[in-house]
């Protein structure tokens, strides 16, 4: 199997496909450890994906922040407190830790379990059998050496730009001015309770805030293009004139001190998406990003691969086809991986992995979506956080609803 991208999706199911034995190639544009935009919040439903990776220790070991409290702020600075327990199914307490830290971790665990890890990699096209994906076209960086990889599955893990999944047409967000872009920041010298995450609204967005490894903050918001625009492009002025103008994270800020350099990332879009595209199948953001402020976007991405890895091995263990799937590089001997019994778990492996996938995650996007208008609007902000701050009850089930989904009976464990 091919999975292109080495982000938490793409590092947890070549891992899991690994360690099951099967041939596993896991290709990487980057070198890690690589800084990444992100809220670095890891959820509670994320520990048992962790664990059976065997990553958890070594998130622990790596300082990972326990957070036990969520703080929603309206623009105004009035907020609202919700525990993690009464908003997540997987335990009291979730985690902070940088993108840098965690995707290396992951990425290392896929390799220990026996996947070909490939670094500075660049996909440049996927190769194709009729209407089948059957490897892939990469680029060395810097050295530009072409390679071709063959497979009888391609797994596209690349993100919310993937170049695999996506037709053109489909990475439009929208009209310019209107359009999402996200900024993040590592920060030292921050007024923030160890185990509190909070959520700050402001007119044109929201962002959120809370501590990482080494003392550090991670700061990471939501703007529009317009606020960018303004600000000449300047990311220290556009912190001033969005996120600080909420009182709350004025506060917190004050003495905040940039570590590093500010990164940055969109248009944006929201939303579900296609889960394949010419036999290709995406896992995480590539199949769909969640809005950042149900703090779930890892917790998706992993369980996306981790749904998809499972949905491959009982396809492949139905039809005795654990030993016959793998990888080649060509020139390489005809046929390697690409027998009539791998299609065919290929092809039951993506109608199982569409079908548990939107039992999962299909009814959490659409909530997610409506709450994204209120996101967006300062008035509806100002107005949940009263109705929150008034009804606890009411916002954990409110906030619950955007981060649990159903899991079918069937759902494969392997």
């Amino acid at each position: 199997m091919i999975v292109v991208g080495a982000g938490p999706a793409g590092s947890t199911v070549a891992c899991l496909l690994a360690l099951r034995g099967i041939s596993t190639l896991l290709i990487e544009e980057k070198r890690l450890p690589r800084e990444k935009l992100c809220g670095a919040f890891i959820a509670p439903e994320c520990f048992s994906t962790l664990q059976r990776l065997g990553a958890m220790d070594r998130v622990l070991g790596a300082g990972a922040q326990t957070i036990s409290e969520f703080r929603l702020l309206a623009p105004s600075g009035r907020g609202a407190t919700a525990s993690i327990s009464a908003i997540s199914r997987g335990g009291d307490r979730a985690l902070s830790l940088s993108r840098t830290s965690f995707d290396g971790i992951l990425f290392d665990q896929a390799r220990k379990a026996g996947a070909v890890c490939l670094e500075g990699m660049a996909v440049k096209r996927a190769l194709s059998n009729g209407n089948r994906a059957c490897g892939v076209e990469c680029v060395s960086l810097p050295a530009g050496e072409t390679r071709v990889f063959e497979a009888p599955l391609v797994i596209d893990a690349s993100g919310r730009n993937s170049r695999l999944s996506l037709a053109p047409a489909e990475r439009i967000a929208g009209n310019k001015g209107k359009r999402l872009y996200a900024l993040k920041a590592d920060l030292q010298h921050v007024d923030l309770p160890p185990e509190r995450v909070e959520l700050y609204f402001f007119q044109t967005g929201y962002g959120g805030l809370s501590l990482v490894e080494r003392g550090l903050a991670n700061l990471c918001f939501i703007t529009t293009e317009k606020s960018l625009r303004d600000a000449a492009g300047d990311a220290d002025r556009v912190m001033r004139e969005t996120i600080m103008t909420n009182p709350a994270a004025r506060q917190r800020l004050a003495s905040a001190r940039m570590v590093g350099k500010w990164l940055s990332a969109g248009p944006l879009i929201f939303g579900p998406r296609r889960l394949f595209r010419d036999g290709i199948i995406a896992v995480g953001d590539a199949a769909g990003m969640i809005d950042p402020f149900t703090g779930t976007g890892i917790q998706i991405a992993l369980r996306s691969g981790e749904i998809l890895a499972d949905c491959i091995v009982q396809a492949l263990v139905e039809r005795g086809g654990l030993n016959m799937a793998g990888f080649s590089e060509k020139p390489s001997t005809p046929g390697v991986g690409s027998t009539a019994t791998v299609i065919e778990a290929a092809e039951q492996a993506r109608y199982d992995y569409e079908r548990h996938y939107q039992a999962e995650f299909g009814s959490r996007m659409a909530v997610a979506g409506v709450f994204r208008l209120a996101a967006f609007s300062p008035r509806a902000a100002a107005l949940l956080s009263i109705v929150f701050a008034g009804s606890p009850r009411l916002a954990n089930m409110t906030l619950r609803a955007t981060r649990l989904g159903r899991r079918p009976e069937s759902m494969p464990i392997t």
